[in-house]
């Protein structure tokens, strides 16, 4: 058709403008590090949990023992052998009218942690064996203790609510190892805000403590593993209310299930910058992610319309049709 044979006003199709539109395809080139870096953040963030149990696939790294106030000037102590912890007050007054304390003293081993991971969550769970006044519920707050301590080995008893003689380096109310060294302050040397606090109630239920500031002790024990001493477990109630106690099992429990249990969820490992460290990738890690990348690229192609069509993707449609996804 010649040019005066065309219809009045309308002009001839612009060889530059479908220059233009064959341009599009160039967001693939965009599209594909796009995807090959998403499927290495997924790498990034993947998770892993850490659960901490006594007898649990071989494990044997809790240490947990508890202190008592009034027992032979406080250097009496439950000792590691004993199937229970305590922490609050008992009923009956010492032989000067003062409150008889317990505390219960806790410790992990986290060196299967792998070093500079990213602490994301931690929660520590135990099981309560007996309690003061039945189901009474009494709040007990976590503590992260600041000095070492010895767990040792003696073994009060079935009950264990006394404490029995302490041995050489074993921990007691006054002494963080005894014969060997004191706290700074009766009752052990731990930070005076709680990591966390949870309610207790009455036997063979649980108590479970999870928070910002548990991450946060965990957090700096694997950073600095000579700063691990653990938590220090007190109750809300102490020395205020007499029959406010609880005994919780400790990691000599017969019963594993009812044994004290640190969960750990961890991120990936950092660089000195506090960054992501990118993990190493092999051959065949490497060939796997440009498979990867090469079948969202296809993905992306199929969803994409010619410039000055209907435009929008797959998605945008579902939109309009009312069937958007979130």
């Amino acid at each position: 058709m010649s040019e005066s044979a065309m219809p009045r006003g309308r002009a001839p199709a612009r060889p530059l403008q479908r220059i233009k539109n064959l341009r599009r395809p160039r967001r693939l080139a965009c599209t594909l590090p796009l995807c090959f870096a998403v499927c290495l953040g997924s790498v990034w963030a993947a998770e892993q949990t850490f659960i901490f149990q006594d007898g649990l696939d071989g494990f044997e790294g809790v240490e947990d023992t508890s202190i008592f106030s009034e027992s032979n000037g406080g250097v009496w102590n439950a000792g590691g052998a004993t199937n229970g912890i305590f922490s609050g007050t008992i009923r009956q007054l010492d032989f000067f009218g003062n409150f008889q304390n317990r505390r219960a003293l806790l410790r992990v081993d986290l060196s299967a942690i792998p070093a500079g991971a990213t602490v994301r969550q931690a929660g520590l769970r135990l099981v309560i064996q007996a309690s003061g006044i039945g189901t009474a519920v009494q709040d007990y707050a976590l503590h992260a203790l600041e000095k070492p301590w010895g767990e040792g080995v003696v073994d009060a008893g079935s009950d264990g609510g006394r404490g029995g003689a302490p041995g050489e380096g074993d921990a007691t109310w006054m002494a963080n190892r005894h014969n060997v060294s004191q706290w700074a302050g009766p009752g052990g040397d731990f930070a005076a805000e709680a990591s966390a606090t949870a309610s207790a109630a009455g036997p063979d239920s649980e108590v479970r403590w999870s928070s910002p500031g548990m991450a946060a002790d965990v957090q700096g024990w694997i950073d600095d593993p000579a700063a691990n001493h653990g938590w220090i477990i007190i109750g809300a109630l102490e020395g205020v209310e007499t029959r406010r106690v609880k005994k919780f099992y400790s990691s000599e429990a017969a019963d594993l299930a009812v044994r004290p249990m640190l969960t750990v969820v961890i991120g990936p490992p950092r660089t000195d910058t506090g960054a992501p460290k990118m993990p190493a990738i092999s051959g065949a890690g490497l060939a796997a992610g440009a498979a990867l990348t090469l079948a969202a690229g296809a993905a992306a192609l199929r969803q994409m319309r010619p410039h000055g069509g209907q435009g929008g993707s797959r998605q945008d449609s579902r939109q309009r049709d009312g069937q958007g996804v979130i």
